[in-house]
């Protein structure tokens, strides 16, 4: 690690000197992460004043499909419309990507029109996501998936209600038959809005966050805003596909429901565990409505 360098000396062992590396001298670092367990991300600002982001990613899986994204399939999403890979070193987990302007929309207070056009970029952006490879028969990613809900619902079973555990097993099994029909394409993987950047000043929407990034059913991402802000505002679910240029098939609608039920039981547990009240109440609301009925 440089003596010339201080700010670099505030990192992790190893880290200082890979953004060193990458980025020159440095004149600011910030930390970016998420207060709860996730990878680590700081805002680095360079002595001319350009702004990157460093991250070192929680396991070998979450480097490997972020760097995966990045170097065959997030730049068919247009310039300026997601980061920029500049560097990664796998023994480190660590990548370090070009900033975009604009901040999360998660955060944002935004006229109506906004808001649905935020959702309709959404559309947009991830049909070219979805659309950077040949689509392949593979359902690997929801065998995995639908192989880890027992796990999930013994570890919530005392948060689950009469009838939830038996759902969500009914959609485990459902979800291997279901996305043998579909397509396996490029996708986010963690397609919410707080993984989406607005910039009001260009009135453009990009995406970040590629580290659950892997081919699977298109569908798949989808989940988090079908039962999180179309909710209750099923308008944006209309702005959203017309960005996407297309309606889900009957297939893709009933695989929508399978991943949400499982999505649900582990947000469940997850944010109990965590304190994460607004992921809890997200949790049953959703096995509320595939339960058939509305949430208290």
């Amino acid at each position: 690690m440089s003596a010339e360098n201080p700010v670099a000396s505030g990192f992790p062992p190893r880290i200082g000197g890979f953004a060193a590396e990458t980025v020159g001298c440095l004149s600011t670092a910030i930390d970016r992460s998420w207060p709860r367990n996730g990878s680590n991300v700081w805002e680095l600002v360079d002595s001319d004043g350009r702004r990157v982001f460093l991250k070192q990613h929680q396991t070998a899986r979450f480097h490997e499909r972020e760097v995966t994204a990045y170097r065959l399939w997030v730049s068919r999403l247009g310039p300026g419309r997601s980061p920029v890979l500049l560097a990664a070193d796998a023994s480190l987990l660590a990548i370090v990507v070009t900033a975009l302007p604009g901040r999360i929309a998660r955060d944002l207070r935004v006229t109506a029109a906004t808001e649905s056009e935020i959702h309709r970029q959404a559309g947009t952006l991830l049909r070219r996501l979805h659309e950077a490879a040949p689509p392949s028969a593979t359902n690997a990613g929801s065998v995995r998936v639908a192989a880890r809900a027992e796990g999930h619902i013994q570890r919530a079973a005392g948060l689950l209600e009469p009838g939830q555990a038996r759902l969500i097993r009914e959609h485990a099994a459902r979800l291997v038959e279901i996305t043998r029909l579909l397509p396996a394409v490029p996708t986010h993987g963690d397609a919410q809005t707080k993984n989406f950047l607005w910039d009001a000043a260009s009135h453009r929407l990009g995406l970040i966050d590629f580290e659950r990034a892997e081919l699977g059913p298109a569908v798949r991402d989808l989940v988090r805003l079908e039962y999180g802000p179309w909710d209750y505002k099923p308008h944006l679910r209309t702005a959203f596909l017309a960005g996407y240029g297309r309606s889900l098939t009957d297939a893709e609608e009933a695989a929508l429901r399978s991943y949400a039920a499982l999505d649900a039981v582990s947000a469940l547990q997850w944010g109990t565990t965590n304190n994460d009240k607004e992921i809890v109440r997200r949790a049953h609301r959703t096995l509320a409505r595939l339960s058939g009925r509305d949430s208290p």
